[in-house]
């Protein structure tokens, strides 16, 4: 289409139409002016992508990964999306949870967004129905630009926002005077119940000291923590407008309080082996940490991870299947804070998308995830930790491509000049072999 001229960019998803209904996402490989000649055009009928999420060091490695797993290039492209970022005649839309900001939307927008609130979530056809338009495309990447709604492909994948509920005292007694006054009352009523849950909240919010700590609150689950404490003493301080109760939507990762700390000290082996690998990293591509269970490698990853941060570049750290454990996430997240990106199966399709544009905008600059993280749009990688690498899960047999994580991640380094770190108690038979014949370093 015509209006598309000088919008293309190579790496921008668009749509394009297949036959009467169908509609798929492509990406953008090549801009030339060479009509096919044994098939018919298909026209472009959305741009998705102002800035293009995959540069050409990315379409090279999807060229790779197709021609070395002997696979087309789409399905390397189909694994690669989340499918949030995939529109198909198979996608609906919802509300997204956490948009709060109905002032950016169009009248025309905030009516479509009172119809999808009314069934929940709508099939493009559907919505262009409603919508009384043919092409509902462009309102579409309108409202997914102003995030006021997200895309999913099966019901399974629907977004549902962890909600936590909370409690804070009403603005009227963060007054010392009147707080004290309140207990007064208590107090003078036997309200026993009542003034012990007033109690345990202070005991968690210093009111008295800040009236800010006041906002945040806390859980309201954790009066149910104790037996002295009623639900009807709870709701009875809510009903006379003494607490107030509000919703917050939280991460799903664990949670760790962002301490931030420094990496952990090294033990004099532990050190010993750091050194000899930024030694041998020096030399080598890829580096062979081989250390039974429980050796302490961990405390070695995280102290290279910093290091490489530090230097302004992006860590990936892949873990099989079955290593993906809250204790290795809770450790990583206490050093790094909200710097780790989490990109993993039991996460929403939308919560994927999340991470992904994270990489994409640079709100991530390490990510810990299993095979499929070596698809996230990095443009700085200068570290890729596998970690029990010898395990068969970075395989993947079925669909194509049918590739391995840790070989890809090999290919993946060298195309951003970085360093490969793989780590095991029982390494495969062929990272050893390539470590004592000199291929690898070894550690």
């Amino acid at each position: 289409m015509r209006e598309h001229v000088g919008k293309l960019e190579v790496g921008a998803r668009i749509i394009v139409q297949f036959g009467n209904s169908k509609i798929v996402t492509a990406v953008v490989v090549s801009i030339h002016n060479s009509p096919p000649q044994k098939y018919q055009a298909k026209y472009i009928l959305e741009i998705l992508d102002e800035i293009p999420y995959f540069k050409s060091i990315h379409l090279d490695l999807f060229r790779w990964i197709a021609d070395y797993y002997m696979c087309n290039i789409g399905e390397v492209l189909n694994i690669a999306l989340p499918a949030g970022l995939k529109v198909s005649s198979l996608s609906k839309v919802q509300i997204n949870p956490d948009f709060d900001h109905d002032e950016l939307l169009t009248e025309r927008e905030a009516e479509i967004i009172e119809e999808i609130k009314k069934h929940q979530a709508l099939t493009y056809d559907e919505l262009a129905r409603l919508a009384e338009v043919k092409n509902p495309y462009s309102l579409i990447k309108a409202l997914i630009s102003k995030k006021a709604i997200l895309v999913f492909e099966e019901v399974k994948d629907k977004y549902t926002p962890k909600i936590v509920k909370k409690v804070k005292l009403a603005a009227f007694y963060e007054e010392q005077e009147n707080l004290k006054a309140l207990i007064g009352i208590l107090e003078k009523g036997k309200k026993v119940s009542q003034l012990n849950i007033i109690l345990k909240y202070l005991s968690f919010v210093p009111v008295l000291k800040s009236a800010e700590t006041n906002k945040k609150g806390i859980d309201k689950s954790i009066f149910n923590q104790d037996e002295g404490l009623s639900d009807s003493g709870l709701n009875t301080l809510i009903k006379n407008g003494i607490f107030e109760t509000f919703n917050v939507t939280v991460s799903r990762f664990a949670d760790v309080e962002n301490t931030t700390e420094k990496y952990p000290e090294l033990s004099e082996t532990q050190s010993e082996a750091f050194q000899s690998i930024m030694a041998q990293i020096q030399e080598k591509d890829t580096v062979l940490l081989h250390g039974v269970t429980g050796s302490g490698k961990t405390e070695i990853y995280i102290r290279l991870i910093q290091q490489v941060l530090d230097s302004g570049s992006q860590v990936l750290y892949l873990l099989p299947e079955i290593a993906l454990t809250t204790q290795i996430l809770q450790r990583l997240r206490i050093v790094f804070g909200e710097k780790v990106g989490i990109y993993h199966s039991k996460f929403s399709d939308n919560e994927r998308v999340e991470v992904w544009q994270g990489i994409a905008e640079g709100k991530f600059s390490f990510v810990v995830g299993v095979r499929s993280a070596i698809f996230l749009p990095f443009n700085n990688l200068g570290l890729i930790i596998v970690d029990e690498e010898h395990e068969n899960s970075y395989k993947q047999f079925d669909p194509a491509p049918r590739y391995h994580a840790r070989d890809v991640a090999m290919v993946i380094a060298k195309k951003h000049n970085a360093k490969v770190l793989l780590g095991s108690a029982t390494p495969s038979i062929e990272s050893m072999y390539n470590a004592k014949t000199g291929k690898y370093g070894l550690v």
